[in-house]
């Protein structure tokens, strides 16, 4: 008798289920074959996100430099490069206690490595677990054996003023100059204005040495630790005096300046952004003064951590305490670009803003625009050298003086250059030279000007 031609196969697979029911437990048991770490194309794959993901810390996003060593992780575990770049990317995108897995993964495997200890400590503190970082610090202390109790105190002591929800920092300055044109004046009382040659009395350039007294507090306050928006604020205040008696009969012997103002900041891992309300004071021996208040805006972009874009602007409203034709509403706004090189973040800065004015009078009014560049270079012993130099016009709307028919420009070159020695995190020393050069079609406002200070600053 034939047999039918579906019961053959139908055999063939009860014979192959009852053979895989029966291996079943010996694969389960069985491990599982891992990839080859030395295939090429997947070893090549591995470095170059590993690269990206360093890439990507390197530009300031952290978060997205975190997901990338996630996945890297979950491939390379015991990969020493994935671990550190996870707990730097983990502590930059405010990830703080896989930030503490991570360094304590390593520190399994390199329990000698001083420095971990170091960045531990940060996290610890941006935990606010003062203890935990005092434990760490003192592992590494004792590894490098190049720090000593105080040290430690002392570290500890800013890195948790650092970290704290809230923040004051200041500083204090005093110091003598030396002002070749302190009333900002042409080189003579006799003056070419219009078709008029004018005798004017005290209008002249009055040199006279002096001194000053400064003080800076700024305050930040967020809700919680993981906050990116902070409450900020600012008070400045500062005195100068001449001794030039000369001065006296101009008003001009003693100045004051003030301000204070308030606002909301938000910070992420690239920008800066806030808002500020502000109020200024500038007196005059007490007997004429500018006050102006208005809001002022700055925006901060790091495109990647050697370079960040800037911009800033402000309005303001101005009174004149005795001249109140110069009323009126005054703006700013300009963009620059700073950048960090060599070892040591050596910084330029260049840049230019655009100045406007509507006054009370309408001839008072005017345009202009100013560029700048400075420089800071951080040299050995605690010096910083920081040359700068800037060029201003302003076009008025209508004559310097009534007895004119065009209206006023101004054309002004400033360059200086600043000194400053750090004797330690506290205290520094500060001189600097200023030279001023404005042109101007009335005579009245064409002068020169070199400015000489030399003092001492206390920072906290």
């Amino acid at each position: 008798m034939r047999t039918p031609s579906f019961l053959m196969p139908a055999a063939i697979l009860l014979v192959l289920a009852l053979a895989l029911i029966q291996a079943a437990p010996a694969l389960a048991a069985a491990p599982t074959r891992a990839p080859s770490t030395t295939d090429p194309t997947r070893v090549g794959a591995q470095e170059q996100s590993k690269a990206e993901a360093a890439a990507l810390l390197e530009k300031g996003e952290a978060e997205k430099a975190y997901e990338l060593y996630m996945r890297l992780l979950r491939t390379s575990p015991d990969d020493d490069h994935v671990n550190l770049g996870l707990a730097r990317a983990a502590a930059k995108a405010k990830r703080w206690n896989q930030a503490v897995q991570a360094y304590e993964t390593l520190l399994e495997k390199h329990p000698n490595e001083a420095g971990l200890y170091g960045e531990l400590a940060h996290v610890y503190m941006l935990l606010g677990d003062r203890d935990a970082a005092e434990r760490s610090l003192a592992m590494m202390r004792a590894l490098d054996g190049k720090s000593t109790q105080a040290e430690t105190d002392k570290a500890l002591d800013t890195l948790e003023s650092r970290y704290s929800d809230f923040q004051v920092h200041g500083k204090v300055r005093a110091g003598l100059q030396y002002d070749s044109n302190a009333n900002l004046g042409p080189d003579s009382n006799d003056v070419q204005i219009g078709n008029w040659r004018i005798r004017l009395k005290d209008a002249k350039a009055k040199g006279s040495f002096g001194a000053y007294l400064g003080a800076d507090l700024d305050l930040g306050w967020r809700p919680y630790r993981d906050s990116s928006w902070w409450l900020v604020g600012d008070v400045q205040g500062f005195y100068r005096g001449h001794e030039n008696s000369a001065m006296s009969r101009t008003r001009g012997k003693e100045a004051h300046w003030g301000r204070a103002a308030a606002g909301l900041r938000h910070l992420s891992s690239s920008t800066l952004a806030e808002v500020r309300m502000k109020v200024e004071a500038f007196d005059y021996e007490w007997w004429q003064h500018v006050s102006a208040y208005g809001p002022e805006a700055t925006l901060l972009w790091a495109v990647t951590p050697a370079a960040q874009v800037i911009v800033k602007g402000g309005v303001e409203k101005r009174d004149y305490s005795r001249d109140y034709l110069r009323d009126g509403t005054f703006g700013t706004a300009g963009a620059y670009g700073r950048l960090f090189f060599g070892s040591d973040n050596h910084e330029v800065l260049v840049g230019g803003r655009w100045l406007g004015a509507n006054a009370a009078k309408r001839d008072y009014g005017y345009n202009g625009w100013e560029g700048t560049a400075r420089l800071l270079f951080k040299l050995p012993h605690g010096f910083e050298l920081a040359p700068f130099a800037s060029y201003t016009q302003e076009y008025y709307i209508g004559p310097a003086t009534a007895l004119e028919d065009d209206p006023r420009q101004d054309k002004r070159f400033r360059i200086g250059v600043g000194l400053t020695y750090r004797i330690n995190e506290s205290w520094s020393l500060e001189t600097s030279y200023q030279y001023t050069r404005n042109w101007s079609n009335c005579e009245l406002y064409t002068y020169d000007q070199h400015f000489v200070n030399t003092g001492i600053v206390w920072s906290f």
